[in-house]
């Protein structure tokens, strides 16, 4: 089962819509970014580790600043 770590966003709707999720998972961690909303485009990075993804996570936010959204 995958729990929802954090979850990013910025604040914004349709096309215009950015996410990026750190998920853990029972087998590692998983960074997914998002663009378009539900319905939008998706990539998924795999990792072992928790400080892996995390520097995955910040690289993702740093190219499209987003909004700590729960």
């Amino acid at each position: 089962m995958a729990e929802r770590v954090e979850h990013h966003f910025n604040r914004r709707y349709g096309l215009n819509r950015r996410d990026v999720f750190l998920i853990r998972t029972e087998t590692g961690w998983q960074v997914l970014g998002r663009e378009g909303g539900a319905e939008g485009r998706e990539v998924t990075h795999y990792f072992d580790d928790e400080a892996d993804a995390r520097r995955m996570l910040e690289r993702m936010l740093a190219a499209v600043p987003l909004e700590l959204s729960g």
